[in-house]
Protein backbone atom coordinates (compact mmCIF):
# COMPACT_ATOMS: atom_id res chain seq x y z
CA UNK A 1 0.00 0.00 0.00
CA UNK A 2 1.31 3.58 -0.62
CA UNK A 3 2.66 5.01 2.39
CA UNK A 4 0.76 8.68 1.86
CA UNK A 5 -2.59 6.36 1.44
CA UNK A 6 -1.54 4.72 4.56
CA UNK A 7 -0.84 8.16 6.41
CA UNK A 8 -4.57 9.18 4.98
CA UNK A 9 -6.27 6.14 6.41
CA UNK A 10 -4.43 6.38 9.87
CA UNK A 11 -5.49 10.16 10.13
CA UNK A 12 -9.10 9.67 9.14
CA UNK A 13 -9.33 6.20 11.79
CA UNK A 14 -8.26 8.09 14.62
CA UNK A 15 -10.09 11.41 14.22
CA UNK A 16 -13.37 8.96 14.01
CA UNK A 17 -12.15 7.42 17.10
CA UNK A 18 -11.10 10.21 18.93
CA UNK A 19 -14.61 11.68 21.14
CA UNK A 20 -15.52 15.22 20.27
CA UNK A 21 -14.10 17.59 21.73
CA UNK A 22 -16.17 17.32 24.76
CA UNK A 23 -14.89 19.39 27.52
CA UNK A 24 -15.35 18.95 31.38
CA UNK A 25 -15.46 20.73 34.78
CA UNK A 26 -13.89 19.82 37.50
CA UNK A 27 -15.05 20.22 41.20
CA UNK A 28 -13.42 20.56 44.82
CA UNK A 29 -15.55 21.67 47.33
CA UNK A 30 -14.41 22.47 51.02
CA UNK A 31 -16.15 22.82 54.26
CA UNK A 32 -15.81 26.57 55.55
CA UNK A 33 -17.22 27.30 58.88
CA UNK A 34 -20.68 27.48 59.88
CA UNK A 35 -22.04 26.09 56.70
CA UNK A 36 -22.68 22.44 56.45
CA UNK A 37 -20.32 20.17 54.68
CA UNK A 38 -21.53 19.54 51.03
CA UNK A 39 -22.14 15.53 50.55
CA UNK A 40 -20.25 15.16 47.38
CA UNK A 41 -16.65 16.78 47.78
CA UNK A 42 -15.39 15.91 44.21
CA UNK A 43 -16.76 15.52 40.86
CA UNK A 44 -16.20 16.21 37.73
CA UNK A 45 -19.13 16.69 34.78
CA UNK A 46 -19.21 17.14 31.30
CA UNK A 47 -21.97 17.68 28.97
CA UNK A 48 -22.96 15.34 26.00
CA UNK A 49 -25.17 16.01 22.68
CA UNK A 50 -24.74 19.81 23.01
CA UNK A 51 -23.96 21.87 19.53
CA UNK A 52 -20.20 21.93 19.20
CA UNK A 53 -20.43 25.97 19.20
CA UNK A 54 -22.17 26.10 22.54
CA UNK A 55 -20.64 27.62 25.39
CA UNK A 56 -22.59 26.37 28.09
CA UNK A 57 -19.45 24.52 29.93
CA UNK A 58 -17.78 27.92 30.15
CA UNK A 59 -20.93 29.03 31.78
CA UNK A 60 -20.96 25.91 34.50
CA UNK A 61 -17.33 26.03 35.12
CA UNK A 62 -16.75 29.30 36.04
CA UNK A 63 -15.55 29.99 39.76
CA UNK A 64 -17.99 32.43 41.10
CA UNK A 65 -16.80 34.45 44.13
CA UNK A 66 -19.49 34.35 45.96
CA UNK A 67 -18.80 30.72 46.49
CA UNK A 68 -15.36 30.35 48.07
CA UNK A 69 -15.90 26.89 48.98
CA UNK A 70 -15.67 25.52 45.90
CA UNK A 71 -13.04 25.59 42.67
CA UNK A 72 -13.83 24.71 39.41
CA UNK A 73 -11.42 23.49 36.78
CA UNK A 74 -12.37 23.61 32.74
CA UNK A 75 -10.20 20.11 31.86
CA UNK A 76 -10.30 18.36 28.63
CA UNK A 77 -12.04 15.04 30.19
CA UNK A 78 -13.01 13.84 33.40
CA UNK A 79 -10.69 11.47 34.84
CA UNK A 80 -11.06 7.78 36.11
CA UNK A 81 -11.52 6.69 39.86
CA UNK A 82 -14.97 7.40 40.58
CA UNK A 83 -16.87 5.48 42.25
CA UNK A 84 -20.13 6.29 40.57
CA UNK A 85 -21.70 7.74 37.79
CA UNK A 86 -24.87 10.15 37.28
CA UNK A 87 -26.42 10.48 33.99
CA UNK A 88 -29.42 12.73 33.36
CA UNK A 89 -31.24 15.08 30.71
CA UNK A 90 -30.07 18.39 30.16
CA UNK A 91 -32.49 20.80 30.56
CA UNK A 92 -32.32 24.55 30.24
CA UNK A 93 -32.67 24.59 34.52
CA UNK A 94 -28.94 22.61 34.51
CA UNK A 95 -27.19 25.05 32.08
CA UNK A 96 -27.66 27.63 35.03
CA UNK A 97 -27.01 24.26 37.73
CA UNK A 98 -25.21 21.63 37.15
CA UNK A 99 -26.95 19.84 39.71
CA UNK A 100 -30.53 20.16 38.13
CA UNK A 101 -31.64 17.32 35.85
CA UNK A 102 -34.38 15.65 34.50
CA UNK A 103 -36.91 15.50 31.66
CA UNK A 104 -37.75 18.11 29.53
CA UNK A 105 -41.38 19.76 29.59
CA UNK A 106 -43.81 17.51 26.76
CA UNK A 107 -46.31 19.84 26.75
CA UNK A 108 -44.32 22.31 24.74
CA UNK A 109 -44.99 25.55 27.51
CA UNK A 110 -41.67 25.72 27.46
CA UNK A 111 -39.07 26.68 24.21
CA UNK A 112 -35.97 25.04 24.79
CA UNK A 113 -33.31 25.35 23.11
CA UNK A 114 -31.71 22.33 24.39
CA UNK A 115 -31.19 18.88 22.08
CA UNK A 116 -33.65 16.09 23.53
CA UNK A 117 -30.85 13.68 23.56
CA UNK A 118 -28.44 16.26 25.23
CA UNK A 119 -26.94 14.28 28.51
CA UNK A 120 -25.50 15.67 31.88
CA UNK A 121 -22.55 13.03 33.25
CA UNK A 122 -21.40 13.07 36.66
CA UNK A 123 -18.20 11.69 37.87
CA UNK A 124 -18.27 11.27 41.90
CA UNK A 125 -14.83 10.96 43.27
CA UNK A 126 -15.26 11.87 46.53
CA UNK A 127 -18.49 11.91 49.29
CA UNK A 128 -19.23 12.49 53.05
CA UNK A 129 -22.12 9.72 52.32
CA UNK A 130 -21.92 7.99 49.04
CA UNK A 131 -25.36 6.41 49.79
CA UNK A 132 -26.80 10.18 49.85
CA UNK A 133 -25.23 11.19 46.27
CA UNK A 134 -27.16 8.26 44.59
CA UNK A 135 -30.09 9.54 46.64
CA UNK A 136 -29.10 13.20 44.91
CA UNK A 137 -28.75 11.88 41.32
CA UNK A 138 -32.02 9.71 41.21
CA UNK A 139 -34.03 12.53 42.75
CA UNK A 140 -32.36 15.12 40.36
CA UNK A 141 -34.17 12.86 37.70
CA UNK A 142 -30.34 11.18 37.19
CA UNK A 143 -30.05 7.85 36.47
CA UNK A 144 -26.94 6.31 38.38
CA UNK A 145 -24.35 3.56 38.46
CA UNK A 146 -21.34 2.44 39.38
Amino acid sequence: MNPTLRITLALIAAAVSLPAAAQSCYVHSETSGAVPAPVVTEKCFELRGMPAEDDSMDWLCRNDEAVKNARRELRRSCPGGYFGVCTAAVTPETLANEQAGGTQADNGTLPTTVPEQAKIITYHYHASDRAQAKIDCESAGGQWSR
